[in-house]
């Protein structure tokens, strides 16, 4: 299954909100109550808290704030619900790596599998690659099918998020390697793409749901429909990120649907 996003942000969403950019860049300055309230939260002893608001995750008090949706987000443990899918439309232009991982030959197993095996199976490679995806503190984008997403942002993945997202594609390829279904081990083809893109919520009749929107993500679409049994395919930016690491990666001109010129790939060893 191939997502189609617009190329645009939806004209109805303000692309820049501070609050965003903070959160997804990690370089905003904060309005007067959002510093405050991450002091007073700051306060509060917890281990483990939202990195955006402070929000206490654990410990005395967390029952409390927990009761008022500051609870681990869905899209990453690192970062509360309230900043992320409970936050209004809206998001911002950032850098992000997108990853997107298909199973491949999945229409074939759907016809051959009970409708409740295909379930079971299907809940089982989310559960397993989302745990490599967050494991390099990706955000969980959309999840429809035989694929999800990963994105990787500076906000939360640091200054090597590209990196990070490559090697969360390496992990989650082994991972569900050694899944096991009544047809023998899964195999995922995966594509990474990089630049700069909207992020945020968007949505629209009461629907409302964190994506990345973009050149970005129709590019890490497209790879990962190049991609075969096992394997991994970058697009040119990404490369540039972990060269030094694959410098036995192949590179070939790919012509990606959709796209004027061919797109410049490289296939990374998982």
């Amino acid at each position: 299954m191939e997502p189609d996003p617009a190329s645009a942000p939806p004209e109805d969403v303000q692309p820049m909100s501070t609050r965003w950019v903070a959160i997804l860049r990690g370089e905003s300055a904060l309005a007067f109550p959002q510093r405050a309230g991450r002091r007073l939260f700051g306060l509060v002893p917890s281990a483990t808290r939202c990195r955006f608001c402070n929000a206490p995750f654990k410990g005395r008090y967390a029952g409390t704030f927990n009761a008022i949706g500051y609870t681990p987000s869905r899209k990453s443990p690192h970062l509360c619900a309230r900043c992320v899918e409970r936050a209004p439309e809206g998001g911002a232009i950032v850098p992000v790596a997108v990853l997107f991982a298909d199973v491949r030959g999945y229409t074939a197993m759907c016809e051959e599998l009970e409708p409740g095996e295909v379930t079971t199976l299907v809940q089982r490679f989310y559960e397993t690659s989302s745990k490599a995806l967050l494991a390099h503190e990706g955000l969980l984008g959309q999840i429809a099918g035989d694929e999800i997403e990963g994105v990787f942002v500076p906000g939360l993945a640091g200054p090597h998020y590209r990196r990070k997202a490559v090697e969360a594609a390496r992990s989650l390829v082994r991972a569900v390697r050694y899944m096991e279904s009544a047809r023998g081990s899964l195999e995922v083809g995966i594509g990474v793409a990089s630049g700069e893109e909207f992020v945020g919520n968007v949505g629209g009749g009461g629907y409302k749901d964190f994506a990345a929107v973009g050149d970005v993500t129709n590019t890490a679409a497209r790879l990962t429909s190049s991609a075969r049994n096992g394997q991994i395919v970058v697009d040119q930016e990404t490369y540039d990120a972990v060269a030094l690491a694959y410098p036995e990666a192949t590179r070939e001109e790919l012509a990606l649907k959709g796209k004027r010129a061919p797109v410049v790939a490289f296939w990374i060893p998982p």
